[in-house]
């Protein structure tokens, strides 16, 4: 997969929102705790909608913990966006080494501009490879 290309994650449940699949090493996501004064960690993401996004980091969050996140997907443009998320998920398992992945829902964007440009970039590469993006009613 190119660092252009994403792809539909096959939804096993019923999501808001449709979420894309994104080649990880190709993305870029900082966090850090909502008030902090210093983004602490890094990562990648994996996938993502407008509603939240899977991403990797080196340790646990604790679901329920609110991040402030500045994230760049690949493509052209390195679409760039900055939100506040809330932790969802440990994907994870708990005894396992290395990276984590978490899941994380979007609280709100830092501008109304952060929620559309990321909507644009997941509307643009579903239409690059013809798929049609479900919208919830």
């Amino acid at each position: 997969m190119t660092p252009a290309t994403a792809s539909v994650v096959p939804s096993r449940d019923q999501r808001e929102h449709p979420r894309i699949k994104v080649p990880a090493m190709y993305t870029l996501v900082r966090a850090r705790v909502v008030g902090s004064n210093k983004y602490t960690w890094t990562g990648h993401i994996y996938d993502i909608s407008v509603g939240g996004l899977r991403i990797e980091l080196d340790m646990p969050i604790e679901p329920g913990t609110e991040l402030e996140l500045r994230g760049m997907l690949p493509g052209s443009g390195h679409t760039t966006f900055r939100a506040i998320g809330r932790v969802a998920r440990i994907h994870s398992e708990a005894d396992e080494r290395g990276p984590v992945i978490l899941g994380v829902s979007f609280v709100s964007f830092q501008s109304p501009m952060d929620r559309q440009r990321l909507a644009e970039y997941i509307d643009a590469r579903a239409r690059a490879q013809g798929l049609t993006l479900r919208r919830a009613a």
